[in-house]
C-alpha cells in the first residue's frame, strides 16, 4: 500500500492533472461497458439475457479499470505525449485481445471468421476513446493551469514594477529633499541674509553705496551657479530635459552635460531614423524613461569607474513579427567589466525596470575591451503628434 502511495504521488508531481484524466476515462469506460452490455443481446442467444448483460457489461468495466490503472501511471512518468499514445495504444490492443478471447464462447460470433475481429475493434474504439477524452479534458485543464501561472506571473511582474517605481520615487523624493534642504537651502540663506543687511546698511544711509557693488555680483554668481549646478539637476531627476521630445533628444541632452573631455555620440539604425522620420517620437514616454535613466547611469558608471573618455550610444528599432523591440547599446573606452556576467549594483534596478517590462539588460565587453550595457525593451510606437506641438517643445527645448 505505501509503494502504491509513493507512486501516485510521483505520478502527481510528474502530471498534476493525471487524476483528471483517470476519472474521465473511467465515467466513459463505465458509459462504453453498459452500451455493449445493452447490444450483447445481440452477440448471442446461448445465455440467459441477465447473466450476459452483467458478465459482458461487468468484463468490459474490470478490464478497463485495470488498463486506467496501467495506462494513466505509466503515462504521468514520461513527459512526451508521443511516447503516451503509443503506450495507450499498445496497452489498449493487448486488454481489447484479453476482452476478445474471455467474450467471444459466450458469442454467436464465433461461427463468424470475423467474429472475433468485431469484438476486437469494438473493444479497442472503445478503451481508446474513454482514455483519449481523459488525456484531452487533463490537458485542457493543465492549459488553464499554464494560462492561470502566466497571469499570475504577470501581476508579479505588475506589482514588482509598481513597487520598483514606487521605490524610485522615494529615491527621488529623498534626493530632491536632502539637496533642497542641505546645499540650496543655505546658500540661499547665506544670500538672503547678505541682501538683509546690504539693505539695512542702505537704509541706514551708507556713505558709499558702491563699495557693495563686488558683493552683490558675488552673490548673483552665486545664485547662478545655484541654478545651473543643483536646480537644474534637480529638475533633470524629476524629469529629464529633452524627454518630452523624443529620446534622441533626451540622449543628447545628456551627452551635452558631459565634460568637454569627454567625446559622446549618438547613433541612430535606419530604422529607428525611419520611425522618427514617420512617428517623430515613437518611444512611449513611460519607455523613453527607461531607456534615459539607464543610459545616464550606464555613462557614469562608465566614466566614474571605468574612466572612459568616450562614449557612444547606438539605438536601432528591431521588428520581431508583430512586436517592436528597441536596441539600445552603450559603449565606451573605460576599463570594463572583470567577468563576463559582472553583479550589479545601480544598474540592478534598472534591469529589474527593464524585465518588468518585457526587456533585459545586460553589462558585458565590447570588441575593444571597454564596458557595454545592453538594453532590449519592447514597445509600442505612438502616432505622430502635432506638428505645432512638436515645433512649440522644440523651441522651448532649444532655449
Amino acid at each position: 500500500m505505501a509503494q502504491v502511495t509513493t507512486l501516485w504521488e510521483t505520478v502527481r508531481g510528474r502530471w498534476p492533472r493525471a487524476r483528471i484524466a483517470a476519472l474521465v476515462a473511467a465515467i466513459n469506460t463505465v458509459a462504453f461497458s453498459a452500451l455493449v452490455a445493452e447490444q450483447a443481446t445481440e452477440w448471442s442467444s446461448r445465455w440467459e439475457t441477465a447473466a450476459l448483460l452483467w458478465w459482458v457489461g461487468g468484463l468490459t468495466v474490470v478490464i478497463g479499470a485495470v488498463l486506467i490503472i496501467i495506462t494513466i501511471p505509466l503515462c504521468a512518468l514520461v513527459a512526451s505525449w508521443w511516447i503516451r499514445i503509443i503506450i495507450t495504444l499498445l496497452l489498449s490492443a493487448v486488454q481489447s485481445s484479453v476482452r476478445t478471447a474471455l467474450l467471444l464462447p459466450a458469442t454467436t460470433l464465433e461461427r463468424d471468421t470475423h467474429g472475433g475481429l468485431t469484438i476486437w475493434v469494438t473493444g479497442m474504439s472503445g478503451y481508446l476513446l474513454a482514455i483519449a477524452t481523459g488525456f484531452l479534458v487533463a490537458a485542457l485543464f493543465e492549459r488553464e493551469d499554464r494560462e492561470r501561472a502566466l497571469r499570475r506571473d504577470e501581476e508579479a511582474r505588475t506589482r514588482e514594477a509598481v513597487s520598483e517605481l514606487e521605490r524610485e520615487e522615494l529615491r527621488v523624493r529623498k534626493i530632491v529633499a536632502d539637496r533642497l534642504h542641505g546645499t540650496v537651502q543655505h546658500r540661499l540663506v547665506v544670500v538672503a541674509g547678505g541682501l538683509d543687511q546690504v539693505a539695512d546698511r542702505l537704509m541706514a544711509g551708507d556713505d558709499d553705496p558702491a563699495q557693495w557693488a563686488p558683493t552683490l555680483r558675488d552673490w548673483a554668481l552665486d545664485l547662478d551657479e545655484l541654478r545651473e549646478e543643483h536646480v537644474r539637476s534637480l529638475s533633470h531627476s524629476l524629469f529629464p530635459s529633452g524627454a518630452d521630445l523624443g529620446t534622441y533628444e533626451a540622449i543628447r541632452a545628456l551627452l551635452d552635460r558631459l565634460p568637454p573631455t569627454v567625446a559622446t555620440t549618438v547613433d541612430l539604425g535606419p530604422t529607428m531614423k525611419e520611425l522618427i522620420r514617420t512617428l517623430r517620437a515613437p518611444l512611449p514616454l513611460q519607455d523613453r524613461l527607461v531607456v534615459i535613466y539607464t543610459t545616464e547611469e550606464a555613462v557614469t558608471n562608465a566614466i566614474k569607474h571605468g574612466g572612459a573618455d568616450r562614449v557612444t550610444v547606438r539605438v536601432e528599432a528591431l521588428k520581431r513579427g508583430t512586436e517592436w523591440v528597441l536596441d539600445v547599446r552603450i559603449d565606451d573606452n573605460g576599463t570594463g567589466p572583470e567577468s563576463e556576467d559582472p553583479p550589479l549594483s545601480g544598474l540592478a534596478r534598472h534591469r529589474a525596470r527593464a524585465e518588468s517590462r518585457g526587456g533585459s539588460l545586460r553589462l558585458e565587453r565590447n570588441d575593444e575591451g571597454g564596458g557595454r550595457l545592453h538594453l532590449m525593451l519592447p514597445f509600442v510606437p505612438e502616432s505622430p503628434r502635432n506638428d505645432d506641438e512638436i515645433l512649440q517643445k522644440q523651441e522651448k527645448f532649444d532655449e
